[in-house]
């Protein structure tokens, strides 16, 4: 029932599938904010279940922090997508515009439960929290949103990208998360 009222709260995009939070809405240990779903997200329903949310997972079990202590959610609830020359759909980024429209029901959904710590994985995820300088300035400094811790890490498409599982950008990505759930609000 709350999903569903979540979901209203957000008007149709491109692709008019939603996808709504996911994990502990009481008091979760971290609520992680990506970007935008993407098709397997949408095809799914499901926040984070595509390359990058399986990365994501791996990084959270390798830190430590069990998935039922994690609230999943994207910065806009729908995929944004754009067309190649071929009139394919795919993924874009969402615009600053859309990010402040439909990441309200984001941020409702953070006030209503309460998380430990708030995780912001890329530059869009932060823009909603009014983060607007480079991860590498804001992933190492002690931010709050709204009383709530708030920490800014790789994305990790972006983690993928650079060295996946093996690489330094992994590791730090690893050590960002463990420090962010070592973090609690007061």
């Amino acid at each position: 029932m709350a999903k569903n009222r979540w979901l209203r709260k957000a008007s149709p995009g491109p692709d008019h599938r939603r996808v709504a939070p996911e994990g502990p809405f009481r008091r979760p240990r971290l609520y992680v904010v990506g970007e935008a779903p993407g098709a397997e997200e949408v095809a799914q329903a499901r926040p984070f279940v595509g390359p990058a949310g399986r990365a994501l997972r791996e990084m959270l079990n390798e830190a430590g922090i069990a998935p039922r202590q994690v609230r999943l959610a994207n910065a806009i609830p729908f995929r944004p997508i754009a067309y190649s020359k071929d009139r394919r759909p795919r993924n874009r980024s969402p615009t600053i515009e859309e990010v402040n429209h439909y990441g309200a029901a984001v941020l409702s959904d953070i006030r209503r439960s309460r998380p430990g710590v708030i995780v912001a994985l890329g530059s869009t995820a932060s823009r909603l929290f009014g983060e607007s300088q480079s991860i590498r300035l804001t992933r190492k400094a002690k931010l709050e949103f709204e009383g709530y811790p708030l920490r800014i890490i790789l994305h990790p498409a972006y983690v993928r990208r650079f060295g996946g599982r093996n690489g330094d950008v992994w590791r730090q990505a690893v050590a960002d998360l463990r420090k962010a759930a070592r973090r609690r609000r007061s």
